[in-house]
């Protein structure tokens, strides 16, 4: 049993057990590295560089090629992108990747770059380059969000392909140099506890909901005065400030919980 597997589809699902019919709990990137905890027939239970843990189908992750940490890392800018196996948009598209997947660059040409793909074959995307930032800023963690307006909501994705609620924050704060937990409930021990209601929000600020008494069941992101973005139907605006009626919610009103501030 290998003790490490990468990623080779541009997004795998990870499931709660060994079964394409179990649920669907999270997501992985092409490229990213997945720690081997067990194997069953066509699984491997992984923990994920998050540390979530399910089951990957073995058709979809591969052992790395031995020069796979020697190269410069890639990323693109693109929502999704193809990966084709020539510089070409009209030839074979061998795989696809989403906003900052990572791959090894191997080389440049004509607004193209060529990347190394887990299984050891080659494929090239428009030359977009995604820049993780130094340091977070939260007009461009803002500026993130934004860009996944009107992606549909799925259970347990974290892409730019279908955002659950908590997939959706950690996916915005993971490109703008912060990893969150996964789980909505685990993003709500995060940063530092802001009292009151949305008076004391600013942007940036993690809000959370509850159907269930204590128990956190939604997550957003704050874009202060009682405004905020998150994945609920499809990524959208909402406002518990009654102020603004085009995006008040009395519903989200009612079970808002609690705010987290992490930047």
């Amino acid at each position: 049993m290998p003790q490490e597997l990468i990623t080779n589809i541009g997004v795998a699902n990870i499931y709660e057990s060994p079964a394409f019919r179990s649920q669907v709990i999270s997501q992985s990137w092409i490229g990213e590295t997945l720690k081997v905890l067990g194997e069953e027939p066509g699984w491997f239970q992984i923990e994920m560089e998050d540390h979530y843990q399910g089951w990957i189908n073995d058709g979809q992750a591969v052992k790395s090629p031995s020069d796979w940490n020697k190269r410069e890392q890639y990323a693109t800018a693109d929502l999704v992108t193809f990966l084709y196996d020539d510089p070409d948009t009209n030839a074979t598209t061998i795989r696809d990747m989403v906003m900052g997947s990572k791959l090894p660059l191997i080389s440049h040409r004509d607004g193209w770059v060529e990347l190394l793909l887990p299984d050891g074959n080659q494929g090239w995307v428009p030359d977009h380059p995604f820049q993780y930032p130094g340091q977070t800023d939260v007009e461009q963690l803002l500026a993130t969000a934004f860009k996944f307006q009107g992606i549909p909501y799925f259970w347990g994705g974290r892409s730019p392909k279908g955002f659950d609620c908590s997939g959706f924050a950690q996916t915005v704060f993971r490109l703008n140099g912060i990893m969150l937990p996964r789980d909505a409930w685990q993003q709500a021990e995060v940063g530092n506890n802001v009292a009151g209601d949305w008076h004391t929000w600013q942007p940036g600020d993690l809000i959370f909901f509850s159907e269930k008494g204590d128990r956190i069941t939604h997550v957003g992101l704050s874009l202060g005065e009682g405004d905020f973005i998150h994945s609920s139907g499809f990524v959208k605006l909402n406002s518990v400030n009654p102020n603004h009626p085009e995006l008040y919610s009395q519903r989200l009103t009612d079970i808002f919980l609690k705010t987290q501030r992490v930047v």
